[in-house]
């Protein structure tokens, strides 16, 4: 059974660059440009993973994670990516239930690990 990835993120060129690269190592991959249509999305779909900016229009990543937290039985690992050092930010996404945070610009290499450790410990 494939993994099953959202990638939301509300710059085009990170979901493009992200559901290459991800799919070229055989994962399953959907995009959304903001968390409203990753709601949206999530009422159709389940997903094993969800790689999540923290600053998008519409819906706040934060926000996404409690609107997740509270409306969604099977809860996926969220990863959330930031290019924003905020440590309290960080810390409440995780406190909320983010697993993992990547920062921005990131490394392919660290995508993948990340993503296979989150994978392990589901």
């Amino acid at each position: 059974m494939k993994i099953k990835i959202l990638i939301v993120d509300d710059e085009k060129s990170i979901r493009d660059l992200l559901t290459v690269n991800l799919q070229q190592q055989k994962y399953d991959v959907s995009s959304a440009a903001n968390g409203e249509d990753a709601l949206y999305l999530l009422k159709f779909e389940s997903y094993d993973v969800i790689l999540l900016d923290l600053v998008m229009p519409k819906v706040y990543g934060l926000e996404f994670i409690e609107k997740l937290k509270t409306t969604y039985v099977k809860k996926p690992a969220i990863i959330l990516m930031t290019a924003f050092s905020a440590n309290e930010i960080i810390d409440e996404a995780i406190k909320n239930g983010a697993v993992a945070c990547l920062h921005k610009p990131f490394d392919m290499g660290e995508v993948f690990n990340t993503i296979q450790r989150v994978i392990s410990i589901k």
